[in-house]
């Protein structure tokens, strides 16, 4: 399991960093992203369980946007589980996932998840996200860094989520 992470992170070609404290006006220049990040050809070649896994953590991504929490949980197991790579835990069950994102959505003026790279294994789609949030402006985003997530989908819901953090320096 260790091996298929480092080989992942290898993949993506960047380290996991998360928000740095430098605000940037909604608008200005930021790093270009694509909307979808599975070409056409690549997209045409997933199964129906891939499709199905890809399905679902878009619409995760949506609705943590929308800042959604009603519809964001719904994509979720009920048992569901966070962890911090390697395996520690960080939450489990959707009580605790409506306490933690519910209050986030509650007090932050906007929150953004975009994916920069994706890889699809099974029912895993692993993203390294640019993840941006606004605390007191709505449209300045004062918190802005990159997010390495695997999302495990089980039955057409979000089983396991494992962040990756960068590397300490």
């Amino acid at each position: 399991m260790k091996r298929m992470c480092l080989f992942l992170l290898a993949m993506l070609g960047s380290h996991a960093v998360f928000a740095a404290d430098n605000a940037v006006t909604k608008g200005e220049s930021t790093p270009e992203i694509v909307e979808n990040q599975l070409d056409k050809s690549t997209a045409k070649k997933l199964n129906k369980e891939q499709r199905n896994a890809v399905s679902i953590v878009d619409a995760v991504s949506q609705a943590y946007n929308e800042q959604d929490i009603d519809l964001f949980i719904s994509y979720f197991a009920e048992d569901v589980s966070f962890y911090m790579y390697p395996n520690e835990l960080m939450f489990s069950g959707k009580e605790q996932l409506i306490a933690r994102y519910g209050v986030m959505f509650k007090n932050l003026k906007c929150v953004k998840s975009t994916p920069i790279k994706r890889i699809v294994h099974g029912n895993f789609v692993i993203d390294q996200e640019l993840s941006e949030s606004c605390s007191s402006d709505a449209n300045v985003i004062d918190k802005r860094g990159e997010v390495v997530a695997s999302y495990e989908v089980v039955n057409g819901l979000v089983k396991r989520v494992l962040f990756f953090k960068a590397p300490s320096k």
